[in-house]
């Protein structure tokens, strides 16, 4: 039997060209401060160990993942790091939450102009139809991308906080 109460969606962050980047210098100055090691400068030791923990940081955020857990009216966010790392994002009682509507509905008008900084949890791509969300709870707005289940799902929670146009 399939429980209804529970869903779970798995989003896949977008990588900034930056991190790929960086971990590209990283690797070379990795190798390269190695090949001085070698070769006897003690100093340079250092900079391996630096610039190893550095692409081994880089290569994690190469691979960021959201999971939005849905379970008796708590919705959970966690981010995966490199397919291994989870940390516990936020967990939001939704009968807190005071609107669900995607980034391109009119119906976020009023909540454009708060000086409250958006948290993005999302995939970070632009898609047509808008397949991202602006949910907003009293102290904070968060960017999610939920998927159609999750979004039947709290609108049958809060019928007149969800916007689906």
């Amino acid at each position: 039997m399939v429980n209804e109460s529970y869903i779970e969606v798995m989003v896949k962050r977008k990588t900034a060209p930056l991190v790929k980047v960086g971990q590209l210098v990283a690797a070379v100055i990795t190798v390269f401060c190695g090949c001085l090691a070698l070769i006897g400068l003690l100093p340079a030791l250092i900079g391996v160990l630096a610039a190893g923990a550095a692409a081994y940081y880089l290569s994690l955020l190469n691979v960021v993942e959201y999971e939005y857990t849905y379970v008796d009216k708590e919705l959970q966010i966690d981010r995966i790091l490199g397919r291994s790392k989870r940390k516990r994002m936020e967990t939001l009682d939704l009968m807190q939450m005071e609107l669900l509507a995607p980034l391109s509905s009119h119906q976020l008008d009023a909540y454009r102009n708060k000086n409250q900084k958006n948290k993005d949890y999302s995939s970070g791509e632009i898609k047509q139809p808008e397949t991202r969300y602006l949910l907003c709870m009293k102290d904070r707005q968060l960017i999610i991308e939920p998927g159609e289940r999750l979004v039947k799902m709290i609108q049958s929670v809060a019928p007149r906080k969800v916007f689906t146009y």
